[in-house]
């Protein structure tokens, strides 16, 4: 088959990286894959093997990035370079288009193409655009709550969204790992006397790094030796604290040493719960302790569940952990048999059938 993704950039989001590894994994299986996305934005943060035409103001394309300085686009230039690009294609010279956010459905409906497309829901959008405020922010999730009603062939990257406020599909495909890259060590990890608590350092309102800080400051009191390390967080944003350490680690590879270099993980996200999160998933998978909201894959049996906005819960949950070496050591042992369900190969397997099921519902 050949499979077209329009998307609004070559971002950082981990949202890009499945698409990425998908497009990857497809090519693998035979499929011939490419990405059109506008010109301006970012080169590709997660490599990818897949084809990318980059689209100019007018609509072509080009296999060559535009040598020009990156801007951020709006919304509407985005819209007008992706509907101008589909609307140029030949319908016959591709088999499916691969929609994934939920702005990028409009080209796609304009271009008169919605037959031929999979809607991949990797979040409910309108609740994210709605705690992130602001007029701008407001009319787009709008659109992007319209983006459901379109009637695509739906799949879903979670069970929580089967049945979800306007996201109605029984299609569920839950995002891949590479364990060659996220693993746990194979050695025992340097003996030291610090205790190491990782986050993402997400600075959005709905991530809940505010309860992660305010409960450290607290274990600091019962566990003077405490660290936090942040990824990808700027230090300005923590200068006020002790012990509190940034890291940058670009790339998967540096991400998963990041997480083995960590004594426990702790999320405490509050929307869209028992939705799929990688940092979650990822920590779990390198063998490491996780503390969290309950997001997929956790549960009582793999981590500890604590309850939203409630950093004192944060600070309890962590003492369960800390000082019950048998019952940690259980549940890291059930994590890491329970991620095993994410390898990249089987879960493009499964979306393959997907594509197959449309392309046949369209003979």
């Amino acid at each position: 088959m050949k499979i077209l993704i329009p998307v609004l950039s070559m971002g950082k989001a981990g949202g890009y990286r499945v698409l990425s590894k998908l497009a990857d994994e497809l090519i693998l299986l035979g499929h011939q894959v490419e990405f059109l996305c506008p010109g301006f934005t970012m080169a590709p943060y997660f490599p990818t093997t897949a084809i990318i035409s980059w689209i100019d103001d007018s609509g072509k394309l080009s296999r060559a990035r535009p040598d020009q300085i990156e801007k951020k686009e709006n919304f509407f230039s985005i819209q007008q370079k992706l509907t101008k690009a589909l609307k140029s294609i030949p319908e016959n010279s591709f088999d499916i288009i691969l929609a994934n956010h939920s702005l990028t459905t409009y080209p796609v409906l304009r271009a008169g193409l919605t037959k031929k497309t999979v809607y991949y829901v990797q979040a409910y959008e309108p609740e994210m655009y709605k705690l992130m405020g602001g007029i701008k922010n407001n009319i787009l999730g709008l659109l992007s709550l319209f983006s459901y009603k379109i009637k695509l062939f739906t799949v879903v990257n979670a069970g929580i969204y089967t049945n979800h406020k306007h996201i109605n599909s029984k299609k569920v495909l839950y995002p891949g790992i590479d364990f060659k890259l996220f693993y746990p060590n194979v050695f025992n990890k340097k003996i030291t006397d610090k205790i190491v608590i990782g986050t993402i350092g997400r600075l959005e309102v709905f991530k809940g790094t505010i309860y992660i800080l305010q409960a450290f400051t607290i274990i600091k009191q019962k566990f003077p030796n405490a660290e936090l390390h942040v990824a990808f967080g700027n230090a300005e944003d923590f200068k006020d604290h002790n012990d509190i350490y940034c890291f940058q680690p670009h790339g998967d590879e540096a991400l998963g040493n990041f997480y083995r270099s960590l004594d426990y993980y702790i999320c405490a996200g509050f929307i869209q719960l028992g939705a799929f999160h990688y940092p979650v998933a990822e920590a779990m998978s390198c063998g490491i302790p996780v503390i969290t909201t309950s997001y997929y894959p956790a549960n009582d049996t793999n981590a500890w569940i604590t309850n939203i906005k409630d950093s004192n819960d944060i600070v309890l949950k962590f003492s369960e952990a800390h000082l019950n070496m048998q019952r940690k050591n259980e549940k890291v042992e059930r994590a890491l048999l329970d991620v095993q369900q994410f390898d990249w190969k089987n879960v493009t397997i499964k979306l393959n059938h997907f594509l197959e099921e449309l392309v046949a519902n369209n003979k």
